[in-house]
């Protein structure tokens, strides 16, 4: 009896345009939230090793260099240039091992007996995204970590293996087998266990943990080896800043590592749009949430003689307003249902064409969709409610004549 009396005077219309609104917005939210979880992985790819923000660019090879005139390295003055560009955060350089580098492998492995002239490069180890336990370099263990690029695994099994009847590897097994590494230089010559932890997509180079590259520098280095910059990596706060490709264009000599910056800046724009379309679904939510508020201000101001009388009579404030609180969570549970249940469908529309970019597991982002979904609706009901509960409260009880 006390539901139906307090429910006098509520706007059918008013409330549907609350859900209607709700429901587009609850939407929009809850399907971008998804669609970025889908995506998430095409922009944290384990084959990346660099952290996308940043980018290494190299000289081009002079003519000259074939005739040892001229050398592709950075001079101090042309580092500083660069870090004084506005995109520039930071700017380190590859550090180069200034020793000879043998590998070669036992003629009982799995690959038989290989041997080959190598060389290592070190970046700082902040520069590398998710490096693993095993990316450090302990001189009592003589066990050199190595990231090789993924087209060196390539060649070998593509090209190599075929045509010397030696087995195909994959990157699991590799990882998997130890190798043997003689360093040379001042004089010395000490052996050392070398193994492959990871593959880089981005780097052309055989990477190993810089504070190895610091100790073997320092014992089988030569400082004239070790003194000339020939690449740089730079954090960038934007790969997408116009400034960067317009600052360049002055630098004919320079090249840049376009797959890295095209990859920042696909990852940019798609969180921009990404982003923009969430700031519009949350615009609105918020226009919704103030009709509903607003309706009810309304309908609690319609009644407010009505509730001050029961007030009166002995009724709780907090049970006045439950017939107002339960509509307002009837509302948002369905229309938070039917709305996660729209992204449901609309995944399945587009999972079609993700498959077709590697991508094969949705199920986790739906999971995670339907819990911030949950949190979403149960944070919004608690805020209609505690509006409601405020309004009530406000009311005051009539004077007793």
């Amino acid at each position: 009896m006390l539901h139906k009396l307090l429910r006098k005077n509520i706007s059918i219309t008013q409330f549907a345009g609350y859900a209607v609104g709700a429901w587009v917005g609850m939407s929009v939210i809850f399907i971008t939230f998804c669609f970025w979880m889908d995506v998430r992985p095409l922009f944290s790819s384990e084959q990346s090793i660099l952290k996308k923000e940043f980018l290494v660019i190299n000289k081009k090879i002079p003519v000259l260099a074939v005739f040892g005139k001229s050398k592709a390295v950075f001079t101090d003055e042309e580092i500083n240039e660069i870090k004084q560009q506005p995109f520039v955060r930071s700017v380190e350089s590859f550090v180069p091992s200034g020793f000879q580098v043998t590998g070669y492998t036992d003629p009982v492995g799995q690959i038989g007996a290989f041997q080959t002239e190598m060389f290592f490069e070190a970046v700082p180890d902040r520069l590398i995204d998710n490096p693993g336990p095993d990316w450090k370099w302990e001189e009592d263990k003589r066990l050199i970590t190595i990231i090789i690029p993924r087209s060196y695994l390539n060649l070998y099994n593509f090209g190599f293996a075929g045509t010397q009847q030696l087995p195909q590897l994959s990157e699991s097994v590799i990882q998997q087998i130890t190798f043997h590494v003689v360093l040379q230089g001042n004089g010395l010559m000490e052996h050392f266990t070398g193994r492959i932890v990871g593959f880089s997509d981005d780097l052309n180079t055989i990477l190993v943990p810089q504070s190895f590259m610091e100790w073997a520098n320092r014992r089988f280095g030569a400082p004239a080896q070790t003194g000339n910059t020939s690449r740089l990596i730079l954090e960038v706060s934007n790969p997408a800043d116009p400034a960067i490709p317009a600052f360049f264009s002055t630098k004919p000599d320079y090249e840049i590592n376009d797959n890295k910056g095209d990859q920042g800046k696909l990852s940019y724009f798609l969180t921009l749009i990404i982003l923009i379309v969430f700031g519009f679904g949350f615009l609105v939510m918020l226009s919704s949430i103030g009709l509903m508020l607003l309706s009810i201000n309304l309908l609690i101001y319609k009644n407010q003689e009505m509730l001050g009388n029961l007030a009166l009579l002995g009724y709780k404030r907090n049970k006045l307003a439950l017939p107002y609180c339960y509509l307002v969570w009837f509302i948002n549970l369905l229309v938070g249902f039917s709305a996660f249940m729209l992204t449901s469908y609309i995944q399945s529309l587009y999972q079609v064409k993700l498959v077709a970019l590697g991508l094969t597991d949705f199920s986790n982002s739906l999971f995670l969709t339907a819990i911030f979904a949950i949190v979403f609706v149960l944070l919004l009901s608690l805020l209609d409610t505690s509006w409601i509960r405020h309004k009530i409260l406000s009311i005051k009880t009539p004077i007793k004549g």
